[in-house]
């Protein structure tokens, strides 16, 4: 095996008088388990080599490629003669098993995903007993392929719906999978420029396996601390799991306020620019609202990149750019800057990321109807937009729904948390 690779390695051994070699990464493997291994084969602690090597998981592989493929996952690759054998000696740098920064609940388990493909599969494994549980792994890719866990409930999946997963799945041949799950999710739901998100992430174990009881499917996909979870809709997107970890009129009071949040960082902005402009066109004005807008985005991407050492003096500066100073020079009046920081604080109060954004923008393009066009912007902007989200259908299922088909049973749910019950309830989270 001809590669300068410091951490590629290969031992040569004896056995029966004839050579073994074993190939390993010393950066993936576990140098006990390979020292096992090496001990087993030296000292003919068997009948046969596969004996001797005495490891729990151990598979002989006729494809030289996909031996390969193993030994560059962190598999020690024993060659005798013309059999290969692939060992398990996996041993991954991992983050420890902890709550995700971004879905954090003040009741409830504090475990969440790390970038293992096995300790993710391990601990949905942990909440969903049973056999009916699915847990298919796929190699996708070409020259730099990735592992993916396609995970499901075989009694309440929908079949059509997963054999289009697994079909999309198997016909991924890129090359750029270093983005693991987001290469994944563009490929298969051919996301192309839509900014809505197709798809809901969570990096929480309980989330996760809701959603598969519920006859979701989830994907795992390896180096990734997120697993993606679909098909999905606008309003599963807006659920948190600390809705569901308060009583129910409590966990309910939460969402609605939730709900009106979102609502809020959409709308407050664009509606008191067309009342305070009374529907005439002030270029001035608009360009100070969307200049307040921008900066405010400007330092949200700034500050996600500031190093934490650094954070103090982002702050400082963010206070002299949007702060009275602003206003005494002029740049911005206080009515712009209170409703614009009001607006962004119901952006924060977003359960989903990737919504949050996709909400900050069209806000900013429904700025501009509003400040252009007046009322006519406004209707035209929501006729566009409505028209647009009917006809997001991924994997077929609508993603306006329970509102559009409608649903009314479906939609009572959502706005009101209903209680458990003995005989059980679906709840998605």
């Amino acid at each position: 095996m001809k590669n300068p690779s410091f951490d590629i390695n290969t031992r040569i051994l004896d056995y029966n008088n004839e050579k073994v070699s074993i190939s390993f990464l010393s950066s993936l493997c576990g140098d006990d388990m390979v020292a096992y291994i090496v001990e087993g084969i030296t000292n003919n602690r068997g009948e046969t080599l596969k004996d001797c090597i005495n490891n729990g998981a151990i598979t002989e592989e006729p494809d030289h490629q996909k031996a390969l493929y193993a030994m560059l996952s962190g598999c020690a690759l024993v060659a005798y003669r013309d059999k290969e054998y692939v060992v398990d000696t996996r041993r991954y740098p991992n983050r420890s098993v902890e709550e995700p920064e971004t879905e954090k609940s003040v009741r409830g388990s504090k475990d969440g995903f790390n970038e293992s493909i096995l300790t993710c599969a391990g601990l949905i494994r942990r909440r969903i007993k049973t056999m009916d549980l699915i847990l298919q792994k796929y190699t996708i890719g070409k020259n730099n392929p990735l592992d993916i866990c396609v995970c499901y409930l075989d009694s309440v999946v929908d079949k059509q719906m997963l054999d289009t997963v697994t079909r999309r799945v198997k016909e991924i041949k890129n090359d750029d999978l270093v983005m693991t799950d987001r290469a994944v999710e563009e490929i298969i739901l051919n996301q192309s420029y839509n900014p809505f998100p197709l798809v809901r992430y969570s990096e929480r174990p309980d989330v996760v396996a809701t959603h598969i009881l519920d006859g979701k499917i989830a994907i795992i996909c390896d180096t990734s601390s997120s697993v993606m979870m679909l098909p999905t809709t606008i309003f599963e997107i807006l659920e948190h799991v600390e809705e569901h970890r308060q009583t129910p009129i409590i966990g309910t009071f939460i969402r609605l306020i939730r709900c009106s949040a979102v609502l809020l960082s959409i709308y407050l902005v664009p509606l008191w620019l067309l009342i305070s402009s009374h529907g005439n066109l002030d270029i001035y004005f608009l360009g100070q609202v969307l200049l307040m807008e921008l900066s405010i985005e400007l330092l949200r991407i700034a500050t996600i990149h500031t190093p934490t050492p650094l954070s103090n003096a982002m702050g400082m500066i963010a206070a002299v750019l949007l702060g009275q100073f602003a206003i005494d020079l002029g740049f911005f009046s206080e009515e712009i800057l209170l409703f614009c920081a009001i607006g962004d604080v119901g952006g924060f109060a977003t359960p989903n990321y990737e919504l949050s954004l996709t909400n900050k923008y069209i806000k900013i393009f429904l700025i501009i109807f509003v400040g252009l066009l007046g009322w006519a912007g406004f209707i035209v902007f929501h006729i566009i937009l409505i028209g647009y989200l009917i006809s997001i259908k991924p994997l077929g299922v609508s993603y306006l729904y329970p509102l559009i088909p409608f649903d009314g049973k479906a939609l009572w749910n959502f706005i009101i948390r209903k209680p458990k019950t003995k005989k059980g309830s679906k709840t998605v989270t």
